[in-house]
């Protein structure tokens, strides 16, 4: 008797499997390779998107979907999915007409209306949004992710904390392992509460049912940098300015009455909060970053990052922490005691207003600099992620690039 011939593996199977333990990159993969043996199959292109979509890369799902659409228009679910490509890329009526299509082929479908009122929530129409979602609380009045959103569209600040983080421990009943309502809780602890090690513990626990997160691990290193003493007291100023200007920006949104009869109070105030501002970012701002840039190893060691220890200018970051903050503590005498010297330097007259306006203008080419910098590293990232996923694609799918 002849041996029975390996059928091969099951990639819808293998697929379903990495999606469901939210292994986007590994369900990738295999949709891909099931492309290179079957190019047409409309559930492998589907399997493609979504999992880009889940890994933040929703400008190279477009062609996968565009082809399920192709095959078959009455899709919803591919609707859905074009619906966030399109807002992705900020083209906003494009996404509600995909989603309101989704919505016209399943009305029945909550998450069509979930993600319908996270179009709105992120536009800022709360009251759309809010409806939205009360239409899908209807349809799946248990599932976490749909709470989730319910709750993100009620009104916010430190007033509601509270009231919110119940809000989504009670959802977490529904859902133990949800990483979103983990996260959320956290930017309650963060924002408005600020008990940061509360927030600390929220984020890592999303991390730990979603380490591919890329805004969990930002809040976590956030959170780490605010649990910082010597940080948090470099950025108290710019803070205090900052709870100013969003007390205004509260009392605007509640009470407009209120908000008219403080107009000459807030007039009065934005000079001092401009300059306050102005003097944060030229004579101290620079210091944060200097502080930032010495310890940056050892504080997204703390926020879970692999090798973050290793590198910098002649490989600084394993420098003991003692040395680091010593030559911190330098630069800070040195620099504080150079502005001392030039205000005294003739008691008799008053600072210089070239002097004020060098300080001021040199402080913000040093966040022009690290601004164009950060983003400069963030596009060749980008770019790289890309080469390294055409380069992945040509070996899965060598016939489509023939």
């Amino acid at each position: 008797m002849a041996p029975e011939s390996n059928p091969g593996p099951n990639y819808g199977i293998l697929a379903q499997r990495f999606m469901g333990a939210g292994q986007w990159d590994r369900a990738l993969a295999t949709a891909l390779e099931w492309l290179s043996k079957d190019p047409e199959n409309l559930r492998a292109h589907r399997i493609a998107a979504q999992s880009l979509i889940n890994l933040g890369r929703h400008k190279e799902a477009g062609q996968y979907v565009e082809k399920v659409l192709a095959g078959n228009p009455h899709d919803g679910f591919a609707h859905r999915l074009m619906a966030m490509i399109h807002f992705e890329a900020g083209q906003t009526r494009l996404a509600e007409e995909s989603i309101l299509k989704a919505i016209s082929i399943n009305p029945g479908d909550a998450f069509h209306w979930h993600q319908f009122a996270f179009l709105r929530y992120r536009q800022g129409d709360l009251a759309s949004a809010r409806s939205h979602i009360a239409r899908a609380r209807e349809l799946n009045p248990r599932d976490a992710d749909i709470l989730n959103m319910a709750i993100l569209c009620d009104p916010g600040g430190p007033e509601n904390a509270k009231k919110k983080i119940q809000q989504y421990q009670d959802a977490l009943a529904i859902d133990p392992e949800n990483a979103n309502l983990y996260n959320n809780i956290g930017v309650q602890y963060l924002d408005h509460l600020k008990d940061y090690g509360q927030a600390e513990d929220c984020f890592r626990r999303a991390l730990f049912f979603y380490p591919a997160s890329k805004t969990f691990r930002k809040n976590l290193f956030i959170t780490v940098k605010k649990r910082d003493l010597i940080y948090r007291i470099l950025c108290a100023p710019k803070d205090a300015i900052v709870q100013v200007i969003n007390f205004f920006a509260r009392v605007r949104r509640y009470n407009l009455f209120l908000y008219l009869l403080i107009i000459p109070l807030w007039l009065f105030a934005i000079r001092f909060v401009a300059v306050g501002l102005a003097l944060w970012f030229a004579l101290v701002w620079p210091l944060t970053k200097v502080y930032e840039y010495l310890t940056i190893g050892d504080l997204r060691a703390r926020a879970g990052e692999l090798g973050a220890q290793r590198g910098g200018f002649l490989g600084y970051r394993k420098w003991p922490v003692k040395v680091r903050l010593s030559i911190f503590a330098c630069l800070l005498v040195s620099f504080w005691g150079a502005v001392a010297l030039l205000l005294m330097s003739n008691r008799n007259t008053p600072l210089p207003r070239e002097f004020l306006g060098g300080v001021i203008f040199f402080g913000l080419l040093l966040f022009l600099y690290f601004f164009a910098a950060i983003k400069v590293r963030a596009g060749i990232k980008a770019w790289a992620a890309r080469k390294r996923a055409r380069e992945m694609e040509r070996i899965v799918s060598p016939k489509r690039h023939g």
